[in-house]
């Protein structure tokens, strides 16, 4: 793909990143057939998907658990079964994605920090809530997603959502069906590990989004949010200033400089998203019987019926 926006997946990110997994060249190797060998026996899931490099990453991302990255791949394949107004309609030439690039915005930062982490920023470039889809602004970032999961490697992602823009009309726009939807592809689907979640400039409406989110997330990942409002002094010890664009009182550039960059390695995988939309769960084919949307989506027994052989 065309948009070089990622740093590239070099023999001495994937040694240390695998390292801390307890893995090597020839045991990622190993891990990675064991998966291709289960994905085989998956009259549900579609044939010769993912990829080996794809696959890589969700040993990665499961912390080398093959029986956890089994039901996060089994569940990405679901949710775009389930999910399809979040997971489908990837086209980079629809009306949609032109409104929502310059509406919104959500990029990961170009290199990794000292930790080999991901550093994603999102937020609203407008305070237009007429303009404001937040269904939108969640395929953006699972697009964004799903590009990582083909080119890079990093140990976790840190998050900064900047709320500058979120006006009380922004509030009715988002709802608990919504956010738990998003997360059960992000956490499940995409089996994303969450360092931390830094939220700033969050005004006092914000609260009941803010509640919302810590509401979805497992207690531990509630633990990592971390609340600022204007004064940002304390979150520049956590993102030095070099990495934060200068809306948000960094030298990083602009957010529309740095959202061009990642628009335009979106729109080099136009292709790949339309190609690959289809391949989605045929829940007539689940040997356990189909997943129903309460089965993902309820907040008790989340996941409860989608197992592993």
């Amino acid at each position: 793909m065309s948009g070089q926006a990622l740093s590239l997946a070099t023999k001495e990110i994937k040694e240390r990143v695998r390292s801390q997994f307890g893995l090597n060249e020839q045991s990622m190797k190993e891990a990675v057939q064991i998966l291709r060998d289960w994905l085989d026996l998956q009259p549900h899931l579609p044939p010769q998907e993912p990829d080996d490099e794809r696959l890589e990453r969700w040993i990665i991302r499961c912390k080398n658990s093959l029986e956890k990255a089994k039901k996060s791949i089994d569940l990405y394949f679901t949710v775009k079964s389930m999910t399809p107004e979040l997971m489908c309609n990837w086209d980079t030439k629809s009306q949609w994605f032109k409104t929502a690039t310059s509406t919104c915005y959500a990029y990961p930062l170009p290199e990794l920090n000292e930790n080999d982490e991901r550093i994603i920023f999102f937020g609203l470039q407008n305070n237009d809530a007429a303009q404001y889809n937040v269904d939108h602004l969640f395929k953006l970032t699972l697009m964004s997603h799903e590009v990582r999961m083909c080119e890079e490697y990093c140990t976790s992602d840190i998050y900064v959502m900047d709320l500058s823009n979120f006006t009380l009309s922004h509030v009715p726009k988002v709802s608990l069906p919504d956010l738990r939807k998003y997360e059960v592809c992000v956490m499940g689907g995409f089996s994303v590990r969450l360092k931390a979640m830094y939220i700033v400039n969050a005004p006092p409406h914000a609260e009941a989004l803010i509640g919302m989110i810590k509401l979805i997330v497992k207690s531990k990942i509630a633990s990592r949010i971390h609340v600022y409002g204007k004064d940002l002094t304390s979150f520049y010890d956590q993102i030095p200033r070099k990495v934060i664009p200068l809306e948000l009182g960094g030298e990083a550039g602009t957010i529309a400089e740095n959202m061009d960059r990642w628009k335009q390695k979106l729109e080099s995988y136009h292709n790949w998203f339309l190609e690959h939309e289809h391949l989605k769960s045929d829940e007539k084919k689940r040997p356990s019987g189909a997943i129903a949307s309460s089965d993902l989506f309820g907040f008790e027994g989340s996941f409860r019926k989608l197992t592993v052989d």
